[in-house]
Order: structure tokens, then sequence, then C-alpha cells
């Protein structure tokens, strides 16, 4: 039940591709190339092309009548829509067309989704806001626009990242989006493609909860006691500070670099633990110094985790007998502690006013001896493994 409103183990995507640029994929040359430079460069910007791959089952339809968008759906049952805007000639996305019909009216779009519904609908239009609260307030959990008008290369850029998370790992819709973001916020804000982060993509729809169970005679303590309660259980762990190298040409490391990197991580992390496992548990010894402040009845276990991405990781944990001795109870208020910690991964407090090396490192032994350079984060101890 932690996966409430999740994409589920294979999503299946149904994409519909409109205007006339839908009919022949072009090769344009990246932002700020034109002339006959931009001709000669067209083919070394290729557009990722929409293809099933991993946990990515994808279906694409261009420019199809209302008919044919209603009949897919019956047939596919998508859990995932991707309605993608016209492809202008000035790079610039455009309004929904499908062929000579102007879908962009809110009320006849959200008439032809049809149940069972999408979990989330990705609207690759401009000026997309009122178009997404009509699809949200017809039952779709998750809806991704765009407030402002946007280029086809930063329309790129997100929706490649997007999808690479969806493709690679089981994750939620609200993590997905949350890297996808980031990285957005790294490439096309930080290098000037977007103005401003405020005219990159938005989400609607609520952050997700681990649905932790509550035993019965623990229900009862709490609604007999007007105190605060405390934490069903407690996690033993330290933050540490660790060293990470990013590909690319040393530059200041300023907030947009290190916010992006930040809720990147934190949403990676997030994904890895919402999709983890208690695998086994022992009894174990508090820390030394923790010892005489573990109340009395509390047990204390060494519990092992395998992540979504079958990593392992090993935390101390205090708490009631009733929650360490239950698996599915222990492992839910595991995953709710540390993913209730929203920010998991710190940029260090003073590092936004300095500078990266000037010199980069450079190592075969590291990103093929790509151009690096470092950057230091503050993390728990478990995240590091």
């Amino acid at each position: 039940m932690s996966q409430i409103q999740s994409l589920s183990r294979s999503c299946v995507l149904l994409a519909v591709l409109c205007g006339k640029h839908a009919d022949k994929q072009q090769q344009r040359a990246p932002p700020g190339r034109s002339g006959p430079e931009a001709k000669r460069l067209r083919p070394s910007y290729p557009f990722p092309e929409l293809s099933s791959a991993g946990r990515l089952e994808v279906h694409t339809l261009v420019n199809p009548t209302p008919e044919q968008f209603l009949e897919a759906q019956r047939l596919v049952q998508p859990n995932f829509f991707y309605i993608q805007g016209q492809q202008l000639e000035d790079e610039e996305i455009g309004s929904l067309v499908w062929g000579d019909a102007d879908m962009s009216d809110p009320q006849s779009f959200v008439c032809l989704i049809s149940p069972p519904f999408p979990t989330i609908v990705y609207l690759e239009v401009p000026i997309g806001e009122k178009l997404a609260q009509a699809v949200h307030s017809k039952g779709i959990p998750y809806v991704i626009y765009w407030r402002n008008s946007f280029s086809s290369y930063a329309a790129s850029h997100f929706r490649n990242a997007l999808l690479s998370v969806v493709q690679s790992s089981v994750s939620h819709t609200w993590d997905s989006f949350q890297l996808a973001h980031a990285s957005f916020r790294l490439y096309c804000v930080r290098n000037n493609h977007v103005q401003s982060v405020k005219l990159g993509p938005r989400l609607l729809g609520d952050a997700p909860k681990v649905n932790v169970v509550t035993p019965e005679n623990e229900m009862a303590e709490e609604e007999g006691s007007s105190s605060e309660v405390p934490p069903a259980i407690k996690i033993y762990d330290d933050d540490i500070n660790m060293k990470f190298l990013l590909c690319g040409v040393p530059s200041a490391l300023d907030s947009c670099l290190l916010g992006s990197l930040e809720d990147g991580l934190n949403a990676l992390l997030n994904i890895e633990i919402r999709g983890s496992k208690l695998q086994n548990r022992i009894s174990a010894s508090p820390p030394p110094l923790e010892a005489a402040s573990v109340p009395r009845g509390m047990v204390t276990m060494r519990c092992d985790m395998t992540t979504c991405s079958s990593s392992h990781v090993s935390l101390l944990v205090s708490g009631s007998a009733q929650t360490c001795f239950d698996d599915q109870l222990l492992e839910s208020h595991i995953k709710n502690e540390l993913i209730e910690k929203s920010q998991l991964v710190r940029a260090l407090p003073n590092s936004e006013d300095k500078l990266s090396s000037t010199e980069p490192f450079t190592s075969m032994s590291t990103a093929c001896g790509a151009s690096t350079f470092e950057v230091w984060m503050t993390l728990p101890k478990w995240a590091a493994q």
C-alpha cells in the first residue's frame, strides 16, 4: 500500500503526437545555431525517439481522430498519457492540433479520456494550466504541464529525463517528476535555455505517504493519551560528508547547481527506499551512548534492507516489541521514518561561496577520462551505503 498512485511494474505509455511535424521527424541544430552552419549541424542534434525499453511499453498515435483516440485507450489501457503539441518551425512547441482539428479546449479534451483512467497525464503544450486543471478534476491523480511557452529542446530534455526514470525503476510518479525536474533545472535553466525555473514543467497531485497500519492496541493507547505521541521507531544513524565527482567543466558552485543536485539525489533515495524490502532482522544492542535513553520495553534490531535497485542497507532500529517483531509493520515504519525526512542530502553550508578547482580532474578510471570536478554533500550513513 506504500505505492498508492504509483506507476505499476510495467508502465504502458500512450503517446499522441500532433501537427504536420509529427508526420516526419526533423533533425534540428542545437539552440543558438542558425544559417549555413545550422544546416551542416542538423544531424548532430537527434531528438530521442519514443520507444519501448525496460519497464516502459510505448504505443504511438499520430494525428488521431477522437474515435481513434478512444479506441486506442480501450485496446491499450495505458497508465501514462503523453500528449504532445505541434512542433513549430521556430523550434517552439505549439498548441494541441490533431490533423485539422483544434483539441486545446479543456472541456472537449477531457471528454475524450475514458476509464480506466491513467495514473499520469503529461501535457507537452504551452500555457497548459487550464487544460491540466480540467484533466486533474476528471480524477487523474497526477498531471504534468507547462505554464508558459517553451522550446522543443527544453521539452525534449525534460521528457527524456522523465521517461528514463520510468523505464529503469519501479518509481512513484512524484519521485520521477522530482528527479526529471532537477535534471531540467541543472541543464536547461542553468545553461540559459530557459530563463527561469518558474517557466519549467509543473506537477498537479499530492505527495505520496507511506501507509502505516497501526495495531489496534497502539491506537487505543494513542486515543487515551493527550500527550504528543513519540515516533514508533528510532533509527540510529549519523550524517557524513561525501565527495561527488561531476562530469563537466569546473564552474561556480551556485545555488542552481547545488539545489538541483540536492533535489535530484533526494528523489533517487526516495525511489530506492519506497521500493525497498526488509530482508532480515536480528536482535542487537543500541549504541553505547544511547543505551541509557532507550525506554523500558523497547527492543533494538539490526535490519537488513534491499532497495529498489537491489542495493543492501543495514540499519540499527529501536522500537516496541510489537512493531519490531512484525516484519511488515517494521518495514513500513522504516520507510516512513526515512522518507519523511524530506531533505536527506544537503550541500555543505559554505560550499555555495566556493569555486571548484580551476584544474579539472581527469582519470581513465573515472568517467572514461572525462573532465570532472568535486562537490561535497552531507547525507545519512545509510544513504552512503
